[in-house]
């Protein structure tokens, strides 16, 4: 990446506010200031590796998407319009190349849609499941409890699983999730949503039964 790169000094992000530091930022990367994507590097690798992490759950296919969202910061970052924050562009761009490289994984099963979606007669919840509030706390920090909670996110199919994962692991915005994935904020609603029932009667049905 450094090849295409300017060599010049970086820039001070304290003195202006928030926006105009960004911007500023903006600026170097299209640019295309060394130090603007020395800052980048430093600034998101760590999180859009995570991100990539969680949908993949593979480090090295999560590693091969992070260079692959710095490369595309080279060459489209003249695109990024200031309609969102930068992280929240990024965001889009990494979850992108992860969901794209997961259909391209043939052999890849996720859950049908039968089997994820909550099971209603006459309008009324059919299935039967213990309450969640007797479920302690303290089990869920257990390694073995985090390995299966894990297990359960692996399970969900990549349309739910991607905005449950921006919304309650990022803690990204509703807003800002919508953008991420080009959701409507009603749409990305019922799938959060559902993704936590999947998830809240997998671990009901382990630690409560």
């Amino acid at each position: 990446m450094s090849r295409h790169l300017k060599n010049e000094s970086p820039r001070d992000f304290s003195a202006p506010g928030a926006s105009e530091s960004e911007e500023a930022f903006v600026a170097g990367l299209v640019a295309r200031e060394e130090w603007a994507y020395r800052e980048l590097v430093t600034r998101f690798s760590n999180k859009l590796y995570q991100l990539a992490f969680r949908l993949l759950r593979r480090q090295e296919e999560a590693q091969e998407i992070l260079q692959e969202v710095f490369q595309k910061v080279v060459e489209k970052i003249q695109t990024f319009k200031g309609d969102s924050s930068l992280s929240t562009w990024l965001y889009r761009v990494t979850a992108n190349e992860a969901l794209m490289r997961i259909r391209s994984n043939k052999g890849a099963k996720d859950l049908s849609w039968e089997e994820i979606l909550p099971k209603f007669e006459d309008g009324i919840w059919a299935e039967s499941t213990p309450r969640w509030a007797r479920l302690p706390e303290e089990r869920l920090q257990e390694k073995e409890a985090k390995q299966f909670f894990q297990a359960l996110i692996e399970k969900l199919p990549e349309e739910y699983r991607a905005p449950y994962l921006l919304k309650d692991v990022e803690q990204l915005s509703e807003e800002e999730v919508c953008e991420a994935l080009g959701l409507s904020k009603p749409v990305m609603k019922m799938r959060v949503h559902r993704a936590r029932l999947f998830l809240k009667k997998g671990l009901e049905e382990r630690y409560l039964k």
